[in-house]
């Protein structure tokens, strides 16, 4: 009788080069999008990163952005590696982004608050169809509080003049105040990438198309530098779907979104192999 070969051990490495990471999320970079971005030149600097090897391969990637109070963290790859990655890290509580299937691997050491399952859609020049029905305005550092009127005062330590100047923001006014707006949430000229969000219209003037206007120009605006822009929306939101599909975006996978609190020593599942997720 013939032994099965021996898989190679996982390996976590939380000094992988930039190189590496981007090779490895560019296998699918639409859904490693914000990942893409948050290791451009430009704001590498605020991220942290591991990878889980076999012999030489990475086989999962793990992204976690620090400069940001809520801790956004995307992952992926094979899901016994994920769980040896999750394993590795010491954040309190993340907001953690990956495939459905690496939920399973994050139960093990983390405890999911919320799951939210999100689409990610995608657009690019081929298929982009603008629709702009409002005049539309760029937002720059010194609109900085007129945004933070509308999107709420909790806003203020996510607006920053940084941003505003960084990011593409456009925004509608009607009698002298900010009605909507939406901007790039992060975006990359050296990955090509961008992503569209903070889309909001302010309660009193919606049913109006401002929402599409405003997605519709920041889109156009993105892809003048970036060739791929995606947006997330959650896959129960029909009426918003809708709105995407006409501007051109398409469905590119699904994936789940929430946050997680890393599990007591004596809460931690000790093998994820025989129980499910919690």
């Amino acid at each position: 009788m013939t032994a099965a070969p021996l898989v190679p051990e996982i390996h976590i490495d939380d000094r992988a080069p930039a190189s590496e990471l981007l090779a490895f999320f560019e296998r699918d970079r639409l859904l490693s999008a914000y990942a893409l971005a948050d290791l451009d030149p430009r704001n590498v600097d605020t991220a942290r990163w591991w990878v889980a090897r076999r012999a030489r391969d990475v086989v999962a990637a793990a992204l976690l952005v620090e400069i940001l109070p809520f801790r956004p963290c995307f992952a992926m790859g094979e899901t016994q590696a994920l769980a040896a990655i999750f394993r590795d890290l010491r954040e309190p509580r993340l907001i953690v982004a990956t495939p459905p299937k690496g939920r399973l691997a994050i139960e093990q050491t983390y405890r999911f608050e919320r799951v939210d399952v999100m689409r990610r859609m995608a657009t690019d020049r081929r298929s982009f169809q603008p629709r702009l029905t409002h005049q539309l305005t760029r937002l720059h550092p010194e609109h900085l509080e007129d945004l933070i009127e509308l999107y709420g005062e909790a806003s203020r330590s996510y607006f920053t003049p940084d941003r505003l100047a960084r990011e593409i923001y456009l925004g509608i006014y009607e009698g002298g105040r900010l009605a909507s707006a939406a901007g790039t949430h992060v975006r990359s000229a050296q990955a090509g990438i961008a992503a569209v969000g903070n889309v909001l219209t302010g309660m009193p003037y919606r049913g109006r198309g401002m929402a599409t206007s405003v997605t519709s120009g920041v889109t156009e605006a993105a892809l003048v530098e970036h060739r791929d822009i995606v947006l997330n929306v959650r896959l129960d939101n029909a009426p918003a779907i809708g709105v995407y599909e006409r501007l051109g975006y398409r469905t590119h996978t699904t994936f789940i979104e929430g946050p997680a609190l890393r599990r007591a020593p004596w809460e931690r599942i000790t093998n994820i192999w025989k129980r499910g997720p919690s």
